[in-house]
């Protein structure tokens, strides 16, 4: 898999991600990072702007590195590496690349203990994902279920409260129990959350907005809503 953009490369060698080779261009002056990354005796090529362009698009900011691919996480696994206070963040049906790399920073932001994806009509760790979330990635558990409503039946039975979202509900996210392990849905944009996902939800909360336009997209909504919860 190739990764790509300053932040997103410093954090996999930080979190010593598996890295096959660094490519940095050839006019780089940030000698901090070249040292580190000789010191780690990765194997670097310095790249002309087109040769990185063709490899790794237009947006690697002159740093890009061919690493092993990010593995999915099992829900058995992420449940028994979870905090003190418990909270799961569940995408229904989102297909966006770039919303879920923004809401993988989130959720490293808040310490969230793992994203839940449905294997079908959802996006997956792309390369984009990867660059947008900023290296957040390499330390928030991604976990693909197939079937979500069971994966959230699974965490109720081990405790966990289903918190979803939808813009006609009463509740606020300040009205949930701050005590509570959750499971947190947001649904996709265009179609919100699916009839049996919402049917097993224990609470319905939304945002309170007093604009014009009565939406958000799913990764400021996401981010709203755990900071509120957290």
């Amino acid at each position: 898999m190739k990764i790509y953009g300053k932040n997103c490369v410093y954090e996999a060698i930080r979190a010593g991600h598996q890295i096959n080779e660094i490519h940095i261009l050839k006019d780089c002056r940030d000698n901090r990072f070249i040292e580190m990354c000789r010191d780690k005796k990765y194997h670097i090529f310095f790249d002309e702007k087109k040769d990185m362009d063709k490899v790794f698009g237009t947006q690697h900011q002159g740093y890009g590195a061919k690493v092993k691919d990010y593995e999915y996480q099992e829900l058995d696994i992420a449940l028994k590496k979870t905090q003190k206070r418990r909270i799961f963040l569940a995408l229904d049906g989102l297909e966006d690349p770039h919303n879920l790399g923004a809401i993988i920073r989130s959720c490293d932001a808040f310490s969230i203990d793992g994203i839940i994806l449905p294997k079908n009509h959802s996006v997956g760790i792309t390369e984009v994902v990867a660059h947008v979330s900023t290296g957040a990635i390499e330390y928030v558990p991604i976990i693909m279920v197939n079937n979500l409503t069971q994966a959230i039946l699974k965490l109720k039975e081990n405790g966990y409260w289903a918190v979803g979202t939808d813009a006609s509900a009463e509740m606020e996210p300040q009205d949930i129990d701050k005590t509570l392990d959750l499971v947190v849905v947001i649904g996709s944009e265009g179609f919100g959350m699916s009839r049996l996902v919402t049917k097993n939800c224990d609470y319905m909360i939304k945002i309170p907005m007093t604009g014009h336009v009565n939406s958000l997209n799913a990764s400021v909504s996401a981010g709203i809503i755990l900071a509120e919860l957290v």
